[in-house]
């Protein structure tokens, strides 16, 4: 009796090991975790809902490890932007192997013993005689039973994949207002700068293959989506720059009270899958003063809209060009709220706008009717500028002494700044510094003379790439003042966000504050960097005339 009550125990142990190990896990909890402090969260087997809230404070919650379709999560907080977002089972149940491992063990041993229990005609319940009936015989017996029994276990078996244990949930972005004390936001552009990639269309036959990101089919440019490449989007970031109370008019926009945004969308990418659609924009925002001097901060981004209903074959053109401008006006949406919400964002739009001079009046600066119009008449307007660390050059720009440099080259050496004018290296001249205006890397200094020869400076913003420049300036050494070095005009370009005038002249550290002239003399920009990088050379830099004027507050007349 005693044996027959520790084999059935055996057997009924090894028929529930070999089945329930996997369905031990279904148990456990999810945690969900938040990015954002206070948030609600809920959750709903379909997208549409209904949701139902689990709790605020990181929940744990017990979901059906039995559902494959998974669930839906949504994050909601007053103040924010809510989410929604998709969880699946991806967890592994280790537990099922250790299932398998012991169906097979059970079945092995009994393969084994169960052909020798009968070949020595020992079998109880046929009605051998039970002393003859080893221990591991018999338990070799209803081991076979019982991995027969187990057979239930594979008809209804343990999920092997759980929802994992732990959740952690994006941050939420905040919806953020116009403070009564913080700056207002005047749009400059906003333009679709796609270059050669036109808008591109992504068709998935399921959503389980926008997951997997995978096997679509892409459609450039197809035919109901042509519009967006060309879609004015202006007015939809005027409406939501109005609406978070940033928003100004141009004409009602004042310099110290404001400042000016502008976007370009880089990118833009239709997904479509089981009649639904959305959009996918990358944009690049930027803030500068409105007097568009002083480039503040730039970002880029990369949002996406919710899915919305589109049911192709069934609307017509109209309609179908409605729910496609929906869903961009939705990642446009998410798009700006994410750059405002931007930390840096705020600390720029909550102080002073930061404009340099602005307390300094304007100066009238008079430039008489005799400039350098050659190569050789402005190599006279170039002098050296030197102070306790080093040298630089300026600009000769009135006959009386008015003279513009680069900041750094002045740096905080207000007192012990000389120049020289000719090649006498040591009849050094002391100057005064009048303004500076270290954002912009430019400043203004005065010698106290008459009858030079000042440059002329070029007006025109629109420069011709591939067009001969001229470089002077004071390379290396003092010694070498007014040197002239040739080159063209290598493209516009801007370095955060300011921009510069690109040239393949040669160009050393002591040229920075000099002359980047055209043949006629004429000053095309102040030399105030180059870029050595590795292999790279012969790359120079530029800040353009047409912005010194307003930078340094100055007006210059004949």
């Amino acid at each position: 009796m005693v044996r027959k009550a520790i084999t059935l125990f055996v057997g009924a142990l090894l028929i529930t090991l070999s089945n329930s190990c996997g369905f031990m896990s279904v148990s456990r909890q999810t945690q969900f975790i938040s990015a954002t402090e206070g948030t609600r969260i809920l959750i709903s087997k379909t997208e549409d809902g209904p949701f139902e809230e689990v709790g605020s404070a990181n929940p744990k919650v017990k979901l059906n490890h039995f559902h494959k379709k998974g669930y839906f999560v949504k994050q909601e907080k007053e103040g924010y932007v809510s989410g929604t977002y998709e969880l699946a089972r991806s967890s592994t149940n280790g537990l099922n192997r250790l299932d398998m491992a012991l169906v097979i063990s059970a079945g092995a041993v009994a393969a084994i013993f169960t052909p020798i229990h009968f070949l020595v005609g020992t079998n109880p319940p046929f009605g051998a005689d039970p002393k003859n009936v080893s221990l591991g015989q018999t338990v070799a017996l209803y081991s076979t039973i019982g991995v027969a029994l187990a057979g239930w276990g594979i008809v209804i078996p343990a999920p092997r994949k759980l929802y994992p244990k732990k959740v952690e949930l994006p941050e939420l972005i905040k919806i953020v207002t116009k403070d009564t004390n913080q700056l207002s936001l005047s749009l400059g552009k906003f333009e679709m700068e796609l270059g050669k990639s036109k808008v591109r269309v992504e068709d998935y036959t399921s959503m389980k293959q926008f997951k997997s990101g995978r096997g679509y089919d892409t459609r450039d440019s197809a035919v109901n989506f042509e519009f967006s490449e060309k879609a004015d989007l202006k007015m939809e970031v005027q409406r939501l720059l109005r609406e978070a109370k940033y928003g100004v008019d141009s004409v009602d926009a004042v310099l110290n009270k404001t400042l000016r945004i502008e976007g370009y969308a880089q990118s833009v990418s239709f997904q479509k899958a089981e009649n639904q659609l959305r959009c996918e924009l990358r944009t690049a925002w930027s803030v500068e003063t409105l007097d568009e001097i002083q480039f503040l901060y730039g970002w880029k981004v990369t949002s996406g809209s919710e899915w919305v209903k589109f049911n192709e074959e069934s609307l017509d053109e109209d309609e179908q060009q409605g729910v496609i401008r929906l869903a961009m006006n939705q990642a446009l949406d998410i798009s700006l709220k994410k750059f405002l919400a931007l930390d840096t964002i705020q600390s720029i739009l909550s102080r002073p706008v930061p404009l340099p001079l602005l307390d300094e009046p304007e100066l009238e600066l008079v430039t008489g009717a005799v400039m350098a119009l050659s190569v050789s008449d402005a190599v006279k307007s170039v002098v050296t500028v030197v102070n306790k660390k080093g040298h630089g050059s300026g600009c000769i720009v009135t006959p009386d002494g008015y003279i513009i440099t680069n900041a750094h080259v002045v740096e905080d050496d207000t007192v012990g700044i000389k120049v020289i004018l000719t090649e006498d290296t040591e009849q050094r001249i002391p100057v005064k510094l009048v303004r500076m205006n270290k954002a912009l890397d430019l400043a203004l200094l005065k010698l106290d003379t008459t009858g030079l020869m000042p440059l002329k400076l070029c007006a025109d913003p629109d420069i011709v790439t591939g067009s001969d420049v001229y470089a002077i300036g004071t390379p290396a050494d003092v010694s070498l003042g007014q040197t002239v070095t040739r080159g063209i005009i290598s493209g516009k370009r801007k370095f955060g966000g300011h921009s510069r005038i690109q040239t393949d002249v040669g160009i050393s550290p002591g040229n920075s504050g000099g002359a980047l002239i055209n043949p006629n003399g004429l000053l095309l920009g102040v030399v105030t960097s180059q870029l050595r990088k590795g292999k790279v050379d012969n790359i120079g830099f530029a800040i353009p005339s047409p912005i010194i004027e307003e930078a340094l507050k100055i007006k210059l007349n004949q």
